[in-house]
């Protein structure tokens, strides 16, 4: 890490979670809801400590040099995505990244700013809350405060509704922006934006693409206490890891530890979940859709139906019709379930796949695996997940200057391309399937894991269709669901028709 890096940068580079996108992933696919395979990595790709000198640090097709005069791309960005910032330290928005990968961006970054003559400069980090509001004054006040906006998808997303963020296809940024080459995520780009309006992009500008996929932890040990012998890899490859799989093997796992003859934190259980976005993950992975579209291309809610409904029961029966299932507030688990987890008193443990490189996981005597999230059932075809609604999102205001849109179309296409290369690899094979893994079978697992992400124009923009992204924590506690599903959706209906006519306005 050298400090004339850091002069010339002034704030370092894009980095993300490894707590916990392709978290490079979001993935490939053609309609919003169906399943498509991320952008996979390949072991060629992976990088050592130093990588060769002959090989090329980047897999665009821009030019080997370009001078774009020291120019310092301005960046506002939401709190939660770490993508921008990296300090000397290896920190990054005050989570510790790992050597690996701090070295990888501080080596994207060497890469970045010999090739392009250009570097980036953190402008401000708001609170995701924040960040629309901060977006909006600057953009409304017609102030060229920003390059680049960053923003969490849930909360953000919706800045593309309100005329803040620049369609990006109708400015010249196509031009440069490959959105077809395997760094971009297509899946991702195609379910966060509207039809052919592209005004947000992401994938491999940050290790968070990856980091931020749900799957399932499982600890051997308690495995092995209560299931010796079980074959979970097996199982898994078999396609027989299914919701009614996790509920058997969770039957008899609970123990009142602390002898009070009360179901509490501190007893060992089966399978926890969070009252919250993990249990978005698991209803993703049990196949439900939020969003149709029909053969003319029109949009709808498809929520409410039999297999939603069917879905909900049997998570509702798992989590409050059983002793071996907990559910916690949203809070109250992540270090909840991280403690009970690697104190070896919970068989699974949902979480982002980024939990991997958790300093108190990695530091388990225990050994433990990583597989997908459960199937609904058999029928099912193909394992499915999705990522934290919090991915990275890119775009640009609408203040941006003309003349600098070329750069700065230029600067995300490298940026990303160069980050696909160089930290990609470092996270997603070198960390992720060596360093956190504790056997080979989990680089397998997680492999599958990143193939099989699918997403959901209704679900991210959630917050703009009648508070859609909320409709099961808000209501996995209560003994009935099929008539809110069906009083919901006149609401659905109306609030998505605002949204689109605002899309195509």
């Amino acid at each position: 890490m050298k400090s004339s890096i850091l002069s010339r940068l002034l704030c370092a580079a894009l980095s993300g979670l490894l707590a916990l996108s392709a978290l490079a992933s979001c993935a490939n696919g053609s309609d919003p809801g169906e399943q498509g395979g991320a952008s996979s990595p390949s072991a060629a790709d992976a990088v050592d400590a130093e990588p060769e000198e002959t090989e090329k640090p980047y897999l665009d097709n821009l030019p080997e040099t370009m001078d774009w005069d020291g120019y310092e791309v301005r960046f506002l960005t939401a709190e939660e995505t770490h993508s921008v910032e990296l300090d000397e330290d290896g920190t990054s928005g005050g989570t510790q990244l790992d050597a690996t990968i701090a070295d990888a961006y501080w080596r994207r970054n060497e890469a970045l700013l010999s090739r392009m003559n250009a570097g980036m400069r953190l402008c401000e980090k708001t609170g995701y809350g924040n960040f629309s509001a901060t977006a909006t004054q600057s953009v409304t006040a017609g102030s060229d405060d920003y390059d680049v906006f960053v923003g969490h998808t849930r909360f953000n997303v919706a800045l593309a509704a309100s005329g803040i963020v620049m369609k990006l296809n109708e400015n010249g940024f196509m031009d440069t922006i490959d959105i077809q080459a395997p760094y971009w995520s297509q899946l991702y780009i195609e379910n966060i934006n509207y039809k052919d309006n592209i005004y947000w992009l992401s994938e491999d500008l940050t290790h968070n693409f990856i980091s931020i996929i749900y799957a399932m932890f499982v600890n051997n040990t308690v495995l092995n206490n209560f299931y010796p012998g079980e074959d979970v890899y097996g199982m898994v490859l078999e396609g027989g890891w299914t919701l009614d799989k996790m509920a058997s093997l969770c039957e008899g796992v609970y123990q009142d530890l602390n002898g009070n003859s009360e179901v509490d934190k501190a007893d060992a259980f089966g399978v926890v979940m969070q009252k919250g976005h993990t249990l978005n993950g698991m209803v993703f992975a049990n196949g439900v859709t939020y969003t149709g579209i029909d053969d003319g291309g029109n949009y709808s809610v498809v929520l409410n139906n039999e297999h939603t409904v069917d879905v909900f029961n049997k998570l509702h029966n798992i989590y409050y019709n059983t002793n071996y299932a907990l559910m916690l507030d949203n809070a109250d688990f992540d270090g909840t379930a991280v403690d009970m987890f690697t104190g070896d008193r919970l068989l699974f443990c949902p979480y982002t796949i980024g939990l991997a490189g958790n300093e108190k996981v990695r530091s388990m005597e225990s050994d433990f695996m990583i597989i997908p999230l459960p199937k609904y059932d058999d029928q099912q075809e193909t394992y499915r997940v999705n990522q934290y609604d919090g991915v990275p999102i890119y775009g640009c205001p609408t203040t941006l200057p003309a003349d600098r849109i070329p750069m700065i179309a230029t600067w995300l296409e490298a940026d990303c391309s160069m980050t696909s290369k160089i930290v990609i690899p470092a996270y997603y094979d070198l960390a992720l399937k060596n360093k956190y893994s504790r056997d080979a079978t989990t680089a397998q697992m997680i492999d599958m894991i990143h193939d099989s992400i699918t997403a959901d124009f209704c679900f991210y923009w959630g917050d703009s269709v009648g508070s859609l992204m909320d409709i099961f924590y808000n209501n996995i506690q209560n003994d009935e669901f099929a008539s809110t599903l069906k009083k919901n959706e006149k609401v659905w209906a109306k609030t998505l028709k605002k949204l689109i006519d605002k899309l195509e306005g």
